[in-house]
């Protein structure tokens, strides 16, 4: 809930325009009974019921359990509406209660479409998902509109992942309502219950709201404790935390590098390396103390800014480009994907960097630095994660993870990831761009208080253990990766007529092959392309083990964050990497496991909560309703974590808020543990304290010792 204005303003504003007053809204919140969807009892189904993949084994008082057959990718129970489209005008949310009824942690979402015939075709849709763990019920909730209220005549704003005050689709036509499990490994019970739409929004009239953001970069038309107004107030709260970190200075039962002094001790090799003690998995630091990684990532002044170029009246009072904020705009070449993607370079102000200038002066850079490490000491965090400022983790004030993205080498051209095109790992710029890349960083291969590195991010493994062998023969007759296929399936199969028999295919010769970009049967070429895909994952890791190996040889290797992947590679990973790193956006990783049980060593590169409860408009990928859940989320997230045996630590995404008007990309996440104007968020800083206070303690207690 969002209060713009008090009721008496609201009162006098309707009466007659206040002096000084441009945008005018009391939100009162959601108000609305909730109204039944789907109806799942017997003889009042409300929708026509598709299948994939599934069927219903059971009906209940109030629900349905529904088994999948493990045999589709994103298996779903589909409910359709009978006569018209649902018209969810005027209501906030859709949610639905979901209950995992199966031995073991099921990824389960649901989503609506608005009419289609073809999936190919299908326009707008919104879904939302979770990862329940066995007999875990979880309510998933999907917004409709980024507030809970929308103009009367939508504004066009753009740049911005979810932008204030409009609708996320059209609400007017919902044709379909899915329950779907993803990446379903295997057959899944669950049970569906109460699908419902929840809330009501309120229509206002949007002139006057721009410019909606003030010269700090917050939102203009909306207060809360602690926003910045004046120079004045980031004094005051540079003061007060100077003070705080005077009372709270950081954790007593520490080592020098952040380690568990009063825990068990083991061989010190100068380095960080990883050991099974007890049944778990933890870092060993370089005085030989037991140590679990906790910390944010992004920790460099450079984040927190937005693209300003095609919408100076966004913002109030820009200031002018010689005046001394004035070194604070830039040209970004960074937009993969939004807004910016056709428009790089294009201007950007780092707003961040202009309020540290404002708050800390002349030497903010230093101060942001000092305060930076002081903050996680204070905070009870231990480690400066992925994407920090190198002349804030090369202090050796705090242990750190280095990282570089192999790049400037040949990729594969029919591929299509999400950030980037695929590397082709056959070809010999993939391993000269990572020499290349670890000459360049001499001091943290050297360096103890470097626990390791990550290598890339996020890359488009796919999902069915075939998609780069596909991709592979998608790209011409020259790619280095084709070839190496081609001289595999030429030594299986000793003849193109051969190959065609196994294939189906009617290739006139191996060139011919080599030739085609077409994609063959998967049924028939399957094996052969599992294969290759192995071999290319293999061969991925094992060069970047060997060259990081051989340049910082004290030094672990964290693997490639994975965010989408698949077994295969992930089983390839364990065999190569130190750590085996994902990027886990849930509510609890209690459960997470490599495939098969493999036993290796595993860390979080990301994860985050957010609230839209103080001037933001996109809480990110796992919402909260205020800032003190999105608190409470994360100590849960850690408690689940520290109860993982394979865990060794996570890393939260990230230090400073994204800006409300949207990154490059688009992204505008409240995720910081700081906001824009560097001024902790104090619900979190709680929880992080009252989570390090005890960390290793609940973490060291053997198996049945918790009550």
């Amino acid at each position: 809930m969002i209060r713009l204005c008090n009721r008496t303003c609201w009162k006098q504003a309707l009466q007659k325009p206040l002096a000084g007053v441009v945008f005018c809204l009391f939100s009162v919140g959601a108000t609305a009974q909730p109204l039944e969807l789907v109806s799942l009892k017997d003889g009042e189904r409300h929708a026509r019921i598709e299948y994939l993949d599934t069927e219903i084994i059971q009906t209940l008082e109030n629900g349905i359990m529904v088994q999948t057959g493990g045999v589709e990718e994103w298996p779903n129970i589909t409910f359709r509406a009978l006569e018209k489209p649902w018209d969810l005008r005027g209501r906030f949310t859709v949610q639905v209660d979901l209950t995992n009824a199966g031995s073991s942690p099921v990824n389960i979402g649901i989503r609506l479409d608005n009419p289609y015939e073809n999936k190919e075709d299908a326009p707008q849709h919104a879904q939302g998902f979770e990862i329940l763990d066995p007999a875990e019920t979880r309510t998933v909730s999907i917004r409709l509109s980024s507030e809970d209220w929308i103009f009367e005549k939508p504004l066009e704003l753009v740049g911005m992942r979810r932008a204030p005050g409009i609708e996320l689709m059209n609400l007017a036509e919902i044709d379909r309502i899915s329950v779907f499990v993803g990446n379903a490994s295997g057959p899944q019970t669950f049970i569906v219950s109460n699908i419902r739409a929840e809330g009501s929004v309120k229509k206002v009239d949007g002139s006057g709201f721009l410019p909606f953001v003030d010269q700090y970069g917050q939102y203009k038309h909306a207060d809360w404790k602690g926003k910045i107004h004046s120079d004045a107030d980031l004094a005051a709260a540079r003061k007060a935390e100077a003070a705080d970190f005077i009372k709270v200075p950081g954790i007593g039962n520490l080592g020098k590098f952040g380690g568990w002094k009063d825990g068990p001790k083991r061989d010190a090799t100068g380095f960080f390396r990883v050991e099974k003690v007890d049944g778990k998995w933890w870092f060993i630091d370089p005085e030989g103390l037991l140590f679990w990684s906790n910390g944010p990532t992004c920790m460099d002044s450079n984040f927190g800014y937005t693209g300003i170029q095609d919408r100076e009246h966004y913002f109030e009072n820009l200031p002018a480009d010689d005046s001394p904020l004035g070194q604070f705009y830039g040209r970004s070449t960074w937009a993969p994907h939004g807004f910016y993607a056709d428009k790089i370079p294009f201007k950007m102000q780092k707003t961040y960097k202009a309020n540290l200038y404002r708050k800390y002066g002349k030497n903010w850079n230093e101060a942001f630095i000092d305060v930076a490490h002081k903050r996680l000491k204070s905070w009870g965090m231990n480690t400066v994660a992925n994407w920090a400022e190198p002349d804030l983790y090369k202090k050796q004030r705090t242990p750190y993870v280095a990282n570089f993205f192999i790049r400037d080498n040949r990729t594969l051209e029919g591929s299509n990831g999400y950030w980037s095109k695929f590397h082709d790992v056959f070809d010999p710029s993939f391993r000269g761009s990572i020499r290349k890349n670890l000459a360049d960083r001499k001091q943290e291969c050297s360096d103890p208080w470097c626990i390791g590195f990550y290598v890339d991010n996020e890359m488009s493994w796919g999902g069915d253990g075939m998609s780069l062998a596909l991709e592979t023969l998608a790209c011409p007759a020259d790619q280095p990766a084709k070839i190496e296929f081609l001289r595999d399936l030429k030594a299986k199969y000793k003849s193109i007529t051969q190959l065609n028999a196994a294939w189906g295919a009617e290739h006139a010769s191996w060139t011919a092959l080599g030739e085609s970009t077409d994609a063959p049967d998967i049924a028939r070429a399957g094996e052969d392309l599992k294969q290759f895909y192995m071999k290319t994952a293999d061969t991925y890791f094992s060069i970047v083990k060997n060259e990081l190996k051989t340049a910082a040889p004290n030094h672990l290797y964290l693997g490639c964050r994975f965010a989408w992947v698949n077994d295969a590679v992930a089983i390839s990973a364990s065999r190569y990497c130190d750590v085996v790193s994902y990027n886990k956006y849930n509510h609890s990783i209690r459960s997470l496991r490599l495939p098969y049980f493999i036993d290796r060593p595993m860390i979080i590169g990301e994860y985050h909560f957010g609230a839209t409860d103080r001037g933001h408009f996109h809480p990110g990928l796992r919402e909260a309703d205020t800032q003190e859940e999105r608190a409470d989320k994360f100590k849960r997230y850690i408690t689940s974590a520290l109860d993982n045996p394979q865990m060794v630590g996570v890393h939260w995404f990230q230090y400073v808020d994204e800006h409300i008007a949207g990154r490059a990309d688009e992204e505008n996440y409240n995720v910081g543990l700081v906001d824009i104007c560097d001024t902790p968020y104090p619900e979190m800083v709680e929880a992080m304290r009252s989570t390090g206070e005890k960390l290793y303690e609940y973490r060291g207690e053997m198996p049945g010792e918790r009550q």
